[in-house]
């Protein structure tokens, strides 16, 4: 084993480690007025019994949130897992309250988060590797499976973002790397992980145009409705796919609000106003007759216009615009909460190592990711001896969102002052490329 495999894989037990040592936090958690206290952990734990004992296609027939999961099934086939173990090893009858107080199945629900983030720093040290050297491949995946955000969200909120973004690391870095077919089975299973993964489908779907032509997209999405399917067999068979084709407009109307504590635009413009962002649904007027999610719905189109076409004119590799469009989605969206920018990361890390600027939105998007997780954070800034309504909090969260805004229009317009990258010659459809020198994560070949 030589030095940089050996970095590589001192990143991932030190991830491994970090993971051990937050196992037992709480992670997100609110205090009820009943003096209670629940979060993010206690869905999960309802999502988990629900799946295992009716199956992954009875998690959408009830309601919210005990009887009603808000994920899509990607991300519930785990959790069905370790609810089989821990009827096996602790309660074979699950009950919902020794659930609830269950160390065991907490551990085992965020050891499933963090599994899914060290898959995808895997993921994003091959595609390096393939595309650029060893070294670069090294150090892209440390930074990822160590960033501390990243760590923070998988280890102390236990959210599974590291499923949706294996998912599309794979469709972004093997559609860059030659690949028609492989990358859009990776994008049906990102899709079916966590809906941000929709705010790159478009792009891909662009891209495999380009690379590929009418034939080839056809193929791609060929298999991107086989995979669909594939992984909705359980609601096929049990005649309950209603249930699931009703997901999306349910998972819009458990938060209709202007921002779930997202630190982004509209958190800037509603905070200035006098109001809490979190209480102000996203179908109250914005500006005259023109709602929030209105305005939102234009100003993402517009973002994710652009960052298509610095893909398509050559001003940005296929990861970087995807980046680029996770940010400005996140930037300009409604109804986003604290750690959808973590969706960012990972495509960065694909993107930084053949444009060592983009380093800096890497470095930017690392700290206001994590600030905006910590400051809404309400039993660690209570253990710190501040509140959730501390003066200094609020400023720090307005100047997070501007940082978060300028970094989006920043790097925007860089990119679109940038002159284009001269065209490569079209990718063969094979798994790797036999000869390849790097652009983007985009090839060339003899």
């Amino acid at each position: 084993m030589n030095r940089w495999l050996a970095l590589f894989g001192g990143s991932l037990l030190l991830a491994l480690i970090f993971g051990h040592l937050l196992r037992d936090t709480p992670g997100y958690m609110v205090r009820n007025p009943d003096g209670t206290i629940t979060g993010d952990i206690t869905h999960y734990v309802y999502w988990t019994r629900l799946v295992t004992l009716g199956g992954v296609q009875s998690a959408y027939g009830g309601t919210w949130p005990e009887t009603y999961a808000v994920y899509p099934p990607v991300a519930l086939y785990p959790l069905e897992l370790i609810g089989t173990a821990y009827r096996w090893l602790q309660d074979p009858s699950f009950d919902p309250e020794a659930a609830q107080r269950s160390v065991w199945l907490h551990e085992a629900i965020k050891f499933v988060a963090l599994a899914w983030h060290l898959l995808t720093a895997c993921a994003i040290f091959v595609l390096v590797r393939r595309a650029t050297t060893q070294p670069l491949a090294a150090v892209a995946g440390s930074l990822y499976v160590l960033n501390p955000a990243a760590i923070y969200d998988v280890a102390h909120w236990a959210q599974p973002d590291g499923a949706h973004s294996l998912f599309s690391v794979l469709a972004i870095g093997l559609l860059s790397a030659g690949q028609v077919l492989a990358p859009w089975a990776a994008m049906a299973a990102a899709a079916l992980a966590k809906p941000q993964a929709w705010a790159i489908l478009p792009l891909l779907f662009i891209a495999t145009f380009r690379l590929h032509g009418r034939l080839g997209l056809a193929r791609g999405l060929l298999v991107l409705v086989s995979v669909s399917v594939g992984i909705a067999v359980p609601f096929f068979a049990a005649g309950r796919l209603s249930e699931l084709l009703s997901l999306p407009g349910n998972m819009s109307s458990v938060m209709p609000v202007v921002s779930a504590d997202a630190h982004n635009l509209w958190w800037i413009i509603v905070q200035q106003r006098g109001a809490d962002p979190l209480f102000v649904e996203d179908s109250a007027h914005a500006f005259g007759p023109l709602t929030y999610r209105s305005a939102a719905a234009v100003l993402v189109t517009a973002v994710l216009l652009l960052t298509w076409g610095l893909y398509w004119t050559r001003r940005a590799s296929l990861a970087e615009a995807a980046a680029l469009g996770v940010l400005g989605w996140f930037t300009f969206t409604t109804q986003a909460h604290e750690n959808h920018l973590f969706f960012a990361l990972p495509l960065l890390s694909l993107a930084w190592p053949l444009k060592r600027a983009l380093l800096v939105p890497f470095a930017i998007i690392s700290a206001t990711l994590l600030l905006n997780m910590l400051l809404h954070d309400q039993l660690v800034l209570e253990r710190i001896g501040a509140s959730l309504h501390d003066p200094i909090v609020e400023r720090l969260r307005l100047v997070n969102a501007f940082a978060n805004v300028l970094c989006f229009v920043g790097w925007a317009l860089l990119a679109a002052l940038r002159s284009p990258v001269a065209a490569a010659a079209s990718a063969p459809v094979s798994y790797w490329p036999r000869r390849s020198t790097a652009v983007g994560l985009e090839v060339t070949h003899d």
